[in-house]
């Protein structure tokens, strides 16, 4: 009776390959918006409050906030439109 080696099998074995970085998200639409960071790509400091973001066009879009709070414009909150180099970052092990 032939013997199995399970744990040479267990090795051999492929990792799932990385889930792929988007270059577009939207809040609402994008099912992994959650789990990804959105980077200025000069400075490398998170973009906070994202709403959209594209990479290969180099929009954000996000809401206004000033001293910790967001700003209003009458019963809506401002959105700041901005031409800005982008990249997003996996939050955590989500790839």
């Amino acid at each position: 009776m032939k013997k199995e080696n399970t744990a040479a099998d267990a090795t051999t074995e492929a990792a799932p390959a990385p889930k792929p970085m988007p270059t577009y998200v939207k809040a609402g639409v994008t099912p992994d918006f959650a789990k990804l960071r959105v980077v200025d790509a000069d400075t490398g400091r998170a973009i906070a409050h994202v709403l959209e973001a594209d990479v290969e066009k180099g929009t954000v879009r996000r809401y206004a906030v000033e001293h910790g709070n967001f700003v209003r414009e009458g019963s809506d909150l401002k959105v700041i439109d901005e031409e800005r180099k982008a990249r997003f970052e996996w939050i955590g092990d989500a790839a």
